[in-house]
């Protein structure tokens, strides 16, 4: 007797019973077919998020953008600019701009934060 060849997904899939599941089961979903165990793992994944990092000097202030991804660190977006060297403020701006999928609230958002520490460090004269 020779067997039969499987040709793709037919009735032989089942959904597991919901008795005796515990948490971690309600985020995965286990089907089983005539060959193998399948598992499906969905886990929510944090958004990212930009960040503005700063580089805090006596005479300068470095100012610049990353894009940090939960689980895998972080991913430079922009170089430093340097205040009050240059604008550093128009060149985060200008550098902001050129993303088209920041939205223009958080453009604001993130040249405001921008200014309190440039203003910051102002007030400060480059001393913590």
């Amino acid at each position: 007797m020779s067997e039969v060849p499987y040709h793709g997904y037919d009735d032989a899939l089942e959904a597991p019973s919901p008795a005796g599941h515990s948490a971690d089961d309600e985020k995965a979903a286990v089907f089983e077919t005539k060959r193998e165990k399948l598992k499906v793992v969905v886990t929510k994944m944090e958004k990212p998020r930009l960040v503005l990092k700063f580089i805090w000097m006596e005479k300068n202030i470095g100012l610049g953008l990353d894009q940090m991804i939960p689980g895998h660190g972080s991913v430079p977006l922009s170089p430093y600019y340097f205040w009050p060297r240059k604008d550093a403020w128009e060149e985060l701006k200008t550098k902001l701009e050129e993303k088209k999928w920041i939205s223009q609230k958080r453009m604001i958002i993130l040249l405001n934060q921008a200014t309190d520490i440039i203003n910051l460090w102002q007030q400060a004269g480059g001393n913590l």
